[in-house]
């Protein structure tokens, strides 16, 4: 396997908006395989090409609405994104990541799409913390992103 990003997206400010990040600042405290970098991506948009062109594959963390309960860990697949099954939150900066995989799909860059998403309680408010059962969560992302790696 080539190279592989793990990408945390979301809004910092806005809760669990932004649990991408958090689990990515997590993600840079571990010592993980020389072929993965963990990248925050806060709201960056067609900023995040770069990596999908540099990526043999791309895990994308982000709050999930998915119909589950707070802290509910959902493994996305491309295919659910497109039928809205799932809808990940991140908006990127007015693009969702449906589109920004299609814009890598027409430039030929779309490399292997991952998301790990996070069922989130409170999103819409300005907060830096995320809810206690988000919080709690935690670990399991982190767990789920670690089998994807490995």
């Amino acid at each position: 396997m080539g190279k592989t990003f793990v990408i945390g997206v979301g809004n910092y400010l806005f809760g669990d908006e932004g649990v991408g990040v958090h689990v990515v600042k997590k993600l840079m405290e571990l010592k993980l395989p020389e072929d993965v970098e963990v990248i925050d991506g806060g709201t960056g948009g067609v900023a995040l090409l770069e990596f999908f062109e540099k990526a043999d594959r791309v895990i994308v963390v982000d709050a999930a609405l998915g119909g589950g309960e707070p802290g509910d860990v959902y493994v996305i697949n491309p295919g659910q994104l497109e039928r809205e099954e799932v809808r990940v939150l991140a908006s990127l900066h007015e693009m969702n990541l449906y589109t920004l995989m299609e814009v890598a799909k027409e430039l030929n860059i779309l490399p292997e799409v991952i998301v790990v998403g996070v069922e989130p309680k409170e999103y819409n408010k300005m907060s830096t913390s995320l809810s206690r059962e988000v919080e709690a969560a935690l670990p399991k992302v982190i767990e789920k992103i670690l089998e994807l790696i490995y």
